[in-house]
């Protein structure tokens, strides 16, 4: 028998969930560099373009420009050293850059389940709703025939 490796389908919802944070920073940096005001619309919209002038929003910045309290809560949770030299070289990187690690640490684990062959990768699929055998095999309606009620003449 030949195993089908074939992705299972909650593999790839997995996959297009953890892409969800790099596809908020690609917008939000699209909506910035040509939606947040009405002479940039304008520029759109007469097509004044210019890719040079494209701004990459870093990670940091949008955090502590949408949310400067939780980045206070969580530079306060941590040591200086640590926050120093862990989070904010992350927090520098540009933000669709952060977005897109989690895609990639998904893509990783598949990839090692892959070579491992363990689920979502060995071919097997986990089935948690079984399908129906027939369109008319609702458990009401075998109950009804198995045990109908039968009239006799007098």
């Amino acid at each position: 028998m030949k195993a089908d490796y074939t992705m299972s389908g909650g593999a790839k919802t997995f996959l297009v969930i953890l892409l969800i944070p790099f596809l908020m920073g690609l917008g939000h940096d699209i909506y910035f560099n040509y939606f947040s005001d009405d002479e940039k619309i304008k520029d759109l919209k007469s097509l004044q373009i210019n890719p040079k002038e494209f701004l990459i929003s870093d990670a940091g910045w949008v955090w502590n420009n949408y949310s400067p309290n939780t980045l206070e809560a969580a530079r306060m949770s941590f040591e200086t050293s640590t926050w120093r030299t862990i989070i904010d070289p992350v927090l520098q990187l540009p933000t669709m850059i952060v977005g897109l690690l989690p895609w990639l640490a998904g893509v990783t684990y598949l990839l090692i389940a892959y070579i491992l062959g363990i689920w979502p990768c060995s071919g097997r699929v986990i089935n948690f709703m079984p399908r129906r055998k027939r369109k008319d095999d609702f458990v009401v309606y075998k109950h009804a025939q198995s045990n109908a009620t039968k009239f006799k003449r007098k």
